[in-house]
C-alpha cells in the first residue's frame, strides 16, 4: 500500500507491517472492507417519508455536542481495562457475523464497554501520541489494531442486540459511535490507521444496512448526505506516508549528507536494507554489496537524467551514494505526484494515479526479483468506496420516500424520484436501477468505473423488495 522502493514484494511490506507489529488479535482489515468482486445484499424495506422539517438523526456527532478531551486516552484505557474480552474473542468474532434476531447474539455480554465507547465518540480530539518522528516506520501500532477490534465486533453485536429489541434510537447511537471513533482512528496520520478507520466505517455502513431494513426506521437521507467522503485527513496521511522512508533511516535525521561522505551513504544503505529486507531471509553483507554494485550504474544514470548531478560528478560518488540518492529521489518524486493526484477531482485523480502505477512499474532499478510496489489507483478506490456506499444508501432512502408517497410502489426510473439521488461519486455515473416485474421490487447497483478494470473495484448490488406499508 503506497510503499515504493526497489526491493522484493515480500521485503517491501515491512514498512507497512511494522505498524502492526503487535498482532495480538487475528484482525484482517475486514472481509467486508477489502472483498474483491461483487457483493449482493437483499434488502426488505419499509416505506419512510423524508420529513424536511424534522431534525435528522445524526450519524456523526454534531460539532456543538463534542466535548474537550483526548478520545485516544479513553479508547486505549478501554482496551487495557477489558482484557477479559480477548479470552472470548473467537466467540465474539463468530457472534458478530450472526444475523439480527439470532438468539446467540442476545446472550453475548458486551454492554459493559459501550458507555466508554460512546463517551470517546463525543470527544472532540484524539491524539495517539505515536513517536513516529523518533522511530519512523518502526513505531508499533498494535494498540490501534486492538482498539479497532473493540469498535468492530463487540459494538456490532450491541447494535444488533438493540435492533432485535426494536430500540432503533440506541442502534443509531451505536452506529454514530462506530463512525465517530473510526474518525478518531483516522486522526493518526498513517496508512495503516487510515485503513483501520475505513474498515470500522465500512462495518458501520454494514450495520446501517441492517438498520434501514427495520420497520419504523426513520428516513436517513439527510443524515447520510452530510457524512464526510473519508474518515481520515487524506492530505496529512499522504504527507506523513511519503516521508516515512526519510523518517525511518536514522542517518537522514541529520540531513542529506554530502555526496563525498562515503561513510554516511554506506550507513544509509545499511539502514535501508535493514528496513525493507525480509526478516525471515535476510541478505548477507556480501549479497548487499553485490546488489549495490550492480545497481550503481543505473543509479548514476538516473541522477544524470534527472539533472541532479553532472556525468562527471555522478561517476565520482560511491556506489552506495548513487543507489541511495536514486532511491530517495524516486520515492520523493512518486510521493509528490501521488499527493498532487489525490488533490484532483476524482475522475482526474484516477487517471493520474493509473499513470503513476505505470511509472512505478517502470522503475529503472527494477531487476529480477526486485519489483516495485504499485497499486496507487487501487488504494485510492479502496478508500473512496466509503463515499460510494453512502451515496448508494442515500438513493435507497430516496426510494423509501417514494414508496411512502406512492402506495408502497417503487419508481419506474430514478428520474421519477422526488429527491434526486446523487451519482456514484467515483464513477461519475448514475447508479444502475432496474425495477422488477413487480412495482415493489428492484435492483440498485454500482456502475462500472470508466477506465478501471473490473477487478479493481468492489461492486455492490441491492436486491430491494418493498414491504407493504
Amino acid at each position: 500500500m503506497f510503499m515504493f522502493g526497489p526491493f522484493g514484494s515480500q521485503r517491501r511490506h515491512r514498512l507497512a507491517a511494522s505498524f502492526v507489529a503487535v498482532a495480538l488479535l487475528p484482525l484482517a482489515i475486514s472481509c467486508e472492507a477489502i472483498a474483491d468482486g461483487p457483493v449482493e445484499i437483499a434488502l426488505s424495506l419499509h416505506p419512510a417519508r423524508i420529513d424536511p422539517f424534522a431534525a435528522p438523526s445524526r450519524l456523526l456527532p454534531a460539532d456543538p455536542d463534542l466535548k474537550p478531551g483526548n478520545a485516544a486516552v479513553v479508547l486505549n484505557g478501554l482496551m487495557a481495562e477489558r482484557l477479559g474480552y480477548w479470552s472470548l474473542w473467537d466467540t465474539i468474532v463468530d457472534d458478530a457475523r450472526l444475523p439480527v434476531g439470532d438468539p446467540r447474539i442476545a446472550a453475548t455480554e458486551v454492554a459493559g464497554i459501550i458507555p466508554d465507547m460512546t463517551r470517546a465518540g463525543l470527544i472532540r480530539d484524539a491524539d495517539w501520541n505515536h513517536p513516529v518522528r523518533a522511530v519512523g516506520a518502526n513505531v508499533s501500532l498494535g494498540d490501534m489494531q486492538m482498539v479497532r477490534g473493540l469498535l468492530d465486533r463487540p459494538l456490532t453485536i450491541w447494535i444488533k442486540q438493540k435492533l432485535a429489541e426494536r430500540d432503533l434510537t440506541a442502534a443509531i447511537e451505536g452506529i454514530r459511535t462506530q463512525l465517530a471513533c473510526a474518525r478518531h482512528m483516522g486522526n493518526a496520520p498513517f496508512m495503516i490507521t487510515a485503513m483501520q478507520a475505513h474498515a470500522v466505517g465500512t462495518v458501520a455502513l454494514d450495520n446501517l444496512e441492517y438498520l434501514v431494513a427495520e420497520s419504523g426506521c426513520p428516513n436517513l437521507r439527510w443524515s447520510l448526505s452530510v457524512l464526510p467522503p473519508l474518515l481520515f485527513d487524506a492530505p496529512s496521511m499522504l504527507e506523513w506516508h511519503t516521508r516515512l522512508l526519510e523518517l525511518s533511516l536514522p542517518r537522514l535525521k541529520m540531513g542529506i549528507p554530502h555526496d563525498s561522505d562515503d561513510e554516511a551513504w554506506q550507513q544509509i544503505a545499511s539502514d535501508y536494507f535493514d528496513l525493507i529486507q525480509d526478516s525471515q531471509n535476510p541478505l548477507a553483507s556480501e549479497q548487499r554489496a553485490d546488489l549495490i554494485l550492480r545497481c550503481a550504474p543505473l543509479g548514476r544514470e538516473r541522477l544524470v537524467r534527472r539533472g541532479l548531478l553532472s556525468a562527471d560528478a555522478a561517476m565520482a560518488i560511491s556506489p552506495e551514494a548513487s543507489v541511495m540518492r536514486a532511491i530517495l529521489d524516486h520515492h520523493a518524486t512518486l510521493g509528490r505526484q501521488m499527493r498532487l493526484a489525490w488533490a484532483l477531482p476524482r475522475s482526474e485523480a484516477m487517471g493520474q494515479l493509473g499513470k503513476l502505477d505505470g511509472l512505478a512499474g517502470a522503475w529503472d532499478l527494477d531487476i529480477d526479483s526486485w519489483p516495485l510496489a504499485n497499486g496507487f489507483l487501487k488504494d485510492f478506490l479502496f478508500f473512496n468506496h466509503f463515499s460510494r456506499r453512502t451515496a448508494m444508501l442515500e438513493t435507497v432512502e430516496s426510494l423509501r420516500h417514494h414508496a411512502a408517497t406512492h402506495d408502497g410502489q417503487l419508481p419506474a426510473t430514478l428520474a421519477d424520484l422526488e429527491y434526486a439521488p446523487r451519482r456514484d461519486p467515483v464513477a461519475g455515473l448514475p447508479f444502475i436501477y432496474v425495477r422488477g416485474e413487480s412495482p415493489t421490487a428492484a435492483t440498485l447497483s454500482m456502475p462500472d468505473i470508466p477506465g478501471v478494470p473490473d477487478d479493481a473495484q468492489q461492486r455492490r448490488t441491492y436486491k430491494i423488495e418493498m414491504v407493504s406499508p
